[in-house]
């Protein structure tokens, strides 16, 4: 677990650099995008609390669909820290750890948020009639896979692949409008936001940091989560 954590962590910025390059073989990695349910702040946050968010898009592995876009995603804080003088930047420090499927079933989760950026304003994150919108709605089989060369992986996924494509692929599964593709790093449209990982050892942690006094994720804030290609419980 301690190798896939640190190949994951690498994965992160190979994808956006080898498009248009040949590379070696790489770990297989799946991306998913999801908003927040909940906003999350320094203030009023402790470590221990639960972290909440939703899947806007499907993810498929071998071509079944895992994590079907309306499923819930749950974390939990490990470490809030304000700025002080002992401590030049506030941070929030989380992990994602399962989700949970409308039929109640979980899937652990070893996954890590690559880039997130504000909520829109005509995002349907924030409208409790979200889940029972898509319900009924025929799912399409395909995920929004990493760019990797791993063989397993369909062409476009692999990174050979070009933006644009990648691009393609995770937005034609969206069930609202996003700034993140499958190629997003870092903080995307919200200023002072730094995004790093701790990864050497399971969970593996994401933290938020920035040099103001307070820090604060709004509801609706979309997520770039990357992650070993999950399984459905047997």
């Amino acid at each position: 677990m301690k190798r896939f954590c640190l190949a994951l962590l690498a994965s992160i910025f190979l994808c956006s650099s080898a498009i248009g390059q040949t590379t070696s073989v790489q770990p297989e990695v799946s991306n998913l995008l999801a908003v927040l349910n909940k906003p999350v702040e320094t203030r009023t946050a402790k470590a221990g609390d639960e972290i909440s968010l939703k899947s806007i898009s499907d993810l498929a592995v071998d071509g079944q669909i895992v994590i079907a876009r309306g499923s819930q995603l749950n974390g939990k804080l490990v470490e809030v820290v304000l700025k002080d003088k002992e401590n030049p930047e506030t941070l929030l420090a989380f992990s994602v750890e399962k989700a949970v499927l409308k039929d109640g079933s979980q899937i652990p989760l070893q996954a890590i948020v690559a880039a997130l950026a504000a909520p829109r304003k005509d995002s349907l994150a924030t409208d409790p009639t979200f889940g029972m919108m898509h319900s009924n709605e025929p799912k399409m089989v395909g995920g929004a896979t990493a760019t990797s060369s791993s063989g397993s992986l369909p062409a476009s996924s692999r990174a050979t692949s070009n933006a644009a494509v990648a691009t393609a692929n995770l937005i034609g599964k969206l069930d609202q409008p996003t700034v993140l593709d499958a190629n997003s790093q870092g903080a995307v449209d919200i200023e002072g936001l730094k995004i790093t990982w701790r990864l050497l050892a399971p969970p593996p942690i994401t933290v938020v940091s920035s040099k103001g006094k307070n820090l604060k994720l709004e509801a609706g804030t979309q997520v770039l989560l990357r992650m070993a290609p999950p399984r459905l419980p047997r």
